[in-house]
């Protein structure tokens, strides 16, 4: 059963070095996690300036009763004023409203007909120059107009705009358009004539309306000049559904019930506020809430939304970082009334902070507001947002610093490294290649290692490499020339013991004459050892100076099989050739003399009348000639020393 070779994974130096420089990858890790770690203290960081900005703002306004005037008592239902950025053209549809509508304030009361539906609408307020502009979006199961020959004053549906002061109402206007389109309001007034007093009514020329129906109801776009405006000011709108007014209108105001006799009070940005916030702060990306004790703004300023830098490899960052988005959506633009936990806790005397997502979940928004004191009450508060956009920028830009840095550094040592494992490689490899080349198959030194320069330990190995392989050169040859040597030492020593026992033959008895014949026995043997050595040492040098010719093997194995058989009588010789003649240049004489020493033991090792086999086999690269011979097995302790010098496992 054939066994399965494991394959052995090689390490080079190259790859070791390598896989050491990919261990340098893990520094852009630890910058990961320390960005990480940055990330939650610039949060923390984040939150405490908001407050610290919210604390600062709130300074300059303490005690400043001019700008906060009511007090804590004073009831809710305000309109807010904004700040319109064009006019609106009265004709009483949203499309001039479209940039403001998610700014609009709902109202509702359950009619008091049979009806089905409630009444509801919906109020926008805004200025431009010098007017007040205001849109109604009123939802009207059925509309009824006002009809010119009616004896009633109001008798279809109506909207009704109530102006005051602190302490009265000054004004009423009634809008009961006869057909849709523009018109003018009018106000009611009691008149005295003879003893009995009656209401009449009076158009008004500096107020103006436009009524257009809708499909569920209809829209009432009005203009007012900001001279007939005072301190409150609320809406009442009236439905009539029975065209005979026999049935009481249902209503509903902007202050409830009470709208006719207490409306609200009318909030505008403040400017002298707006004035002192943006002095005081005007960061990039935050936005600044100034409110009143109710929660309603009174001024405003800056934008969440801020430009980021663009980057090409803000993509490949976006893979690792959160994405950054630019366009998220502001549940609190254009409010004119804040809640959350940190506004109350503000309105209750506290400094709070709050952490929220955007409705679109595309960014996270933190707050903090504080409360603004006047004679030790609590007359508004500063809130301060800011998104986290900026930290994630301040995180992306160091991180972009340092995978940059870091992967600019990894590629250099990585290079260094490579080309050093390279250099290193290719000095062990030329090493390997010198000692390797040095010496031949059967251990003779054959060249020289060229000793390195080099003060490092390459260098030292190459040069200890060169002095040992000098020495093993010099060693060689002197065992080289041993053999030559032992034969000239020995034949002196051998002929004076020879001549020694030729003169003991004369002299001993024949009873000592066994004795003598074992002298002669080991000496005869020295005499054959001396001659092979001789042989050999004549052999190595006539294998470096013998003439090569050219020679036609089959020829020269057939003279040659023919010698043997007649000096091996006893064995059978076969010899094997192939077709066409085999052609090479060799030595006819060394190869003869290899021959013979070969076929000579394979005679001493075959029975007798034994046969041995010749057989050459010719290829397009090579030259093969097997000789068998059919006796016992070489033992195992010679397999890979048959062709070694000095080698016999004769028994």
């Amino acid at each position: 059963m054939q066994k399965k070779r494991r394959r052995i994974f090689r390490f080079s130096i190259r790859f070791k070095l390598l896989l050491l420089s990919i261990a340098l990858l893990s520094i852009p890790y630890i910058g990961y996690e320390y960005m990480r770690e940055l990330e939650r203290h610039l949060r923390s960081s984040l939150e405490d300036s908001l407050i610290d900005a919210a604390r600062a703002l709130a300074g300059p306004m303490h005690e400043s009763y001019q700008l906060f005037p009511y007090s804590q008592s004073t009831p809710e239902h305000s309109l807010f004023i904004h700040s319109l950025n064009y006019p609106i053209q009265l004709d009483g549809y949203k499309d001039d409203w479209v940039n403001y509508l998610d700014w609009s304030e709902s109202y509702a009361a359950t009619k008091n007909s049979d009806e089905s539906g409630p009444l509801s609408f919906k109020l926008i307020l805004g200025e431009y120059e010098q007017y007040l502009y205001g849109l109604l979006q009123v939802k009207d199961d059925r509309l009824v107009y006002h009809r010119p020959t009616s004896e009633k004053i109001i008798d279809s549906d109506y909207v009704k705009l109530v102006l005051g002061d602190e302490y009265a109402v000054k004004q009423q206007f009634y809008f009961t358009p006869s057909a849709p389109g523009k018109f003018n309001p009018f106000v009611i007034e009691t008149v005295t004539d003879e003893w009995e007093e009656h209401e009449v009514t009076r158009y008004v020329s500096n107020v103006i309306g436009n009524w257009q129906e809708t499909d569920n109801g209809y829209n009432l776009e009005i203009a007012v000049p900001l001279y007939l405006l005072d301190k409150r000011m609320g809406i009442v709108v009236g439905d009539v559904d029975d065209a005979a007014g026999a049935a009481v209108p249902a209503k509903t105001g902007t202050a409830g019930a009470d709208t006719s006799s207490d409306p609200g009070r009318l909030l505008r940005p403040s400017k002298q506020i707006e004035q002192i916030i943006r002095q005081i702060d005007t960061t990039p990306g935050r936005r600044i809430w100034v409110l009143d004790n109710q929660g309603q703004v009174l001024a405003s300023s800056g934008s969440l939304r801020r430009d980021q830098s663009r980057h090409p490899l803000n993509l490949f960052y976006t893979i690792i970082l959160p994405p950054i988005s630019e366009r998220f959506k502001d549940d609190l633009a254009g409010a004119r009334q804040l809640h959350g936990h940190d506004v109350e806790a503000a309105l209750d005397g506290k400094t709070a902070s709050r952490w929220r997502l955007s409705p679109d979940e595309k960014t996270v928004i933190v707050s903090a507001a504080t409360p603004i004191w006047v004679t030790n009450e609590v007359r508004g508060a500063v809130m301060v947002e800011e998104t986290t956009n900026n930290i994630q920028m301040l995180q992306r830009s160091a991180l972009v610093s340092l995978l940059n840095k870091t992967l600019l550094v990894f590629f250099l040592i990585t290079l260094l490294l490579l080309l050093f494992a390279s250099r290193l490689s290719y000095r062990l490899r030329r090493l390997s290649r010198e000692a390797s080349d040095a010496i031949d198959e059967h251990g003779r030194v054959i060249g020289e290692m060229t000793a390195s320069r080099a003060s490092d330990e390459i260098g030292e190995l190459s040069r200890s490499y060169a002095a040992m392989l000098e020495r093993l050169k010099q060693y060689n040859h002197y065992l080289e020339g041993l053999a030559g040597k032992l034969s000239h030492e020995l034949r002196t020593p051998m002929a004076v013991v020879q001549s020694s026992l030729d003169n003991l033959e004369n002299e001993i008895d024949h009873s000592d004459v066994k004795y003598l014949e074992r002298a002669r026995e080991g000496i005869n043997r020295l005499s054959v050892l001396v001659t092979r050595l001789s042989e050999a040492a004549r052999l190595e040098q006539a294998l470096g100076s013998a003439d090569k010719e050219e020679t036609d093997l089959c020829q020269l194995l057939s003279r040659c099989v023919e010698g043997y058989q007649t000096a091996y009588s006893k064995n059978r010789f076969k010899l094997r050739l192939p077709d066409p003649p085999v052609i090479r240049f060799v030595s006819p004489d060394l190869f003869m003399q290899m021959l013979d020493k070969i076929v000579g033991n394979a005679v001493d090792f075959s029975p007798e009348d034994g046969r041995i086999d010749l057989l050459l086999t010719a290829g397009r690269d090579e030259l093969r000639l097997d000789i068998i011979n059919y006796g016992s097995q070489l033992p195992e302790e010679m397999d890979g020393q048959l062709f070694n010098s000095m080698v016999s496992m004769r028994r």
